[in-house]
């Protein structure tokens, strides 16, 4: 088998200046999504410390966020400087190229036409820089349904296929006559596409190389199959299975932009060992020499019955001359103290001879053993129907958990022990859990299983369900998950929402753990809900009566009071007439004096009584005076003088008419 690399093939100089970023940036840096398009480069910066996060929300002052090569919009890079952020910004150099054409096109105010995959992160940058105003296609369909236009300009994806890019032009300059064209799809590109085509022509198979979800690698596979050749789209060399080349002379083997050199050279490696596979025929003579008699033989399956047993080990007659030892520490994993304990005399055994027999040797059988035929199988089918199996964590090392299933040892790594970067697994040791199957090779006793997907599988169902019951206006119980400066994070049975700092508490907090810890529960307002972000705002606030409001209602307009002064201003005084409120005492209505200062008629602390001139619940605004209280007063001097009068003049009347009599 002759194995075959194309010419250009692997990191690109964007992606490979991006990882060099990366590996060097220091431990607790954050990439704003992953670093590129390849699950083992990113699982390998993550047990370096420098991990992805999916927007710039949990970061904090001083944090380090590093650009990926794909690039981001204007709004996060002016978001990440209001939150003095450092950034370290490794986009690659034609993409940076794509955003300010697309600028540029918006500027001239013509019509912005993005040839690429709406989804894309890369497209998605390219099209914030256009204003968000892009038309964004990928096929020649959306090309010939486009309405008509004068004048347009147009940016390429800088990964898209050189040839659908040439067949969508052409349509578009047969409908725009004034059109621009932007040729931003990357050199490199390019040459892995053509030297990829070039290959494809002349193999009997191809190999893919790079991530399942990397725009550019499946491009690459695209290109591979139209020029009529097998291709194997693969992550890794795990994926390989040498069945697909039986009977191939010329194996082809390319790579995305996003692939490392170290996993293309495992495939190479792998195909490069691969040998045809050889059928030997016996001769006549051999034949007649060859030893029919069925001896057993290491790895044989025989059915026994057990004739003695004491506390180390068990005798089973399988049929030959001596008897067969079934050791305890063959019966069960973990063995069991006394092999009594496990068999009895009589007992009916299907067995596995454990050792190469010798003459006169003894004959060790297992059962330890055919628990594992068994249990291979079904961790086996468990991984065909991708179900889930059960497993117990045993001990830790750098790279991850040993676990056992059953008979069986598996090991996950650290990247898929947990949803959030951890930097051991001790705590699983000791417990039981389900995982997923994710490779799987019983001659090399390989079983690698991931408890990640099973937790994301979960959270994503809380979360659908949780989802049902969030809209606008809606109560819902939650639990504190995260303390942050700004706020805290809140659980609402599968989906987190955020609770700002202002919307705790009607009162000022000098801090967000000074009144919630981690795990408190409580019933909080979703506020608004954005579903194309996926945000979530949520008040505790809005749930309790406003101070200020419950207040007031023991006070109305015309009601005396005493006030303390709280504050000089230069036109009144704040007075404060209750623990929750306050008033303004203008100094209109303080004194008649024209002129006159605040402060050399009040000082702070002084006790005086005032009047509630007016109360605006909308602008929670209490307005007091005191000229009012001393009016008041003047007349009720008037008043009761009058009366007083009144009643002397009546008292002389009627004497007089006593003395006349």
């Amino acid at each position: 088998m002759n194995v075959y690399v194309a010419d250009a093939c692997g990191f690109c100089y964007g992606v490979r200046r991006a990882i060099e970023m990366a590996s060097s940036a220091a431990s607790g840096t954050h990439t704003l999504g992953p670093i590129i398009h390849n699950p083992q480069v990113v699982a390998r910066l993550a047990e370096r410390g420098v991990s992805p996060v999916d927007s710039l929300e949990s970061l904090r002052e001083g944090d380090t966020i590093l650009i990926r090569s794909h690039g981001v919009g204007p709004d996060v890079y002016r978001e990440a400087e209001k939150k003095r952020l450092n950034v370290v910004d490794a986009t690659c150099p034609h993409v940076k190229k794509a955003q300010q054409d697309a600028k540029k096109i918006i500027e001239k105010e013509k019509n912005l036409i993005i040839i690429g995959e709406k989804a894309h992160p890369e497209v998605i940058s390219i099209s914030q820089w256009g204003a968000n105003r892009a038309i964004i296609l990928d096929r020649e369909e959306m090309a010939r349904a486009l309405p008509p236009m004068e004048q347009a300009g147009v940016v390429v994806q800088t990964t898209f296929s050189q040839e659908q890019f040439k067949r969508i032009e052409q349509i578009l300059a047969d409908k725009i006559p004034d059109l621009t064209v932007y040729m931003t799809i990357c050199t490199a590109t390019q040459q892995r596409q053509q030297a990829a085509i070039d290959l494809a022509g002349r193999m009997d198979a191809m190999i893919v190389i790079g991530g399942k979800n990397s725009a550019n690698t499946g491009r690459l596979a695209q290109v591979c199959r139209e020029q009529g050749c097998p291709t194997y789209h693969i992550e890794t060399a795990a994926e390989l299975d040498t069945a697909w080349f039986k009977g191939m002379k010329n194996i082809g083997i390319t790579a995305g932009a996003s692939t490392p050199d170290w996993i293309i050279q495992e495939v190479v490696n792998i195909m490069e060992n691969l040998q045809a596979e050889a059928t030997e025929v016996m001769s006549e003579e051999l034949l007649d020499k060859y030893d029919y008699e069925e001896n057993p033989k290491k790895g044989d399956v025989v059915k026994g019955t057990v004739i003695s047993v004491n506390d180390d080990a068990a005798y089973v007659s399988i049929g030959t001359k001596a008897e067969a030892i079934l050791p305890k520490k063959e019966m069960a994993v973990p063995a069991p103290e006394k092999a009594s304990d496990f068999v009895k005399v009589g007992d009916e055994l299907t067995v596995e001879i454990a050792n190469n027999i010798k003459e006169e040797g003894a004959i060790v059988v297992s059962l330890v053993k055919m628990k594992k035929v068994e249990d291979w199988k079904e961790v086996r089918e468990a991984f065909e129907n991708d179900q889930l199996v059960e497993c117990t964590g045993k001990e830790t090392n750098k790279a991850g958990l040993v676990v056992s299933i059953k008979s069986l040892r598996g090991f996950i790594p650290l990247s898929q022990g947990d949803i959030r970067f951890v930097k051991s697994l001790d705590y699983l040791v000791g417990q039981t859990f389900q995982v997923k199957v994710i490779d799987i090779d019983e001659h090399k006793n390989r079983l690698v299983l991931s408890r990640k997907a099973v937790l994301e599988a979960e959270r994503e169902a809380k979360r659908e369900e949780a989802l049902k019951h969030i809209e606008e206006g809606a109560v819902l119980e939650g639990t504190v998950v995260k303390i942050m400066p700004y706020g805290a994070f809140i659980d609402l049975g599968g989906v987190e929402g955020l609770l700002h700092i202002s919307d705790i508490s009607w009162k000022r907090i000098s801090s967000v753990d000074a009144v919630l810890k981690q795990g408190d529960k409580l019933q909080v307002l979703v506020q608004k809900f954005d579903k194309e972000r996926d945000r979530i705002s949520l008040s505790l606030k809005a749930l309790q009566k406003n101070p200020w409001i419950a207040a007031i209602e023991k006070f109305e307009v015309g009601d005396v009071v005493k006030g303390e002064v709280k504050k000089l201003l230069p036109f009144g005084a704040i007075l404060a007439i209750d623990p929750e409120l306050q008033g303004l005492l203008h100094v209109s209505e303080l004194t008649e004096k024209r002129g006159a200062s605040v402060k050399d008629l009040l000082n702070i602390g002084d006790i005086l009584n005032v009047k509630i001139i007016g109360i605006d619940t909308d602008k929670k605004k209490i307005s007091l005076s005191v000229l009012a209280l001393q009016k008041d007063d003047e007349e009720r001097e008037v008043r009761n003088y009058l009366e007083t009068a009144n009643q002397q003049e009546e008292s002389a009347t009627i004497g007089d008419a006593v003395e006349d009599k």
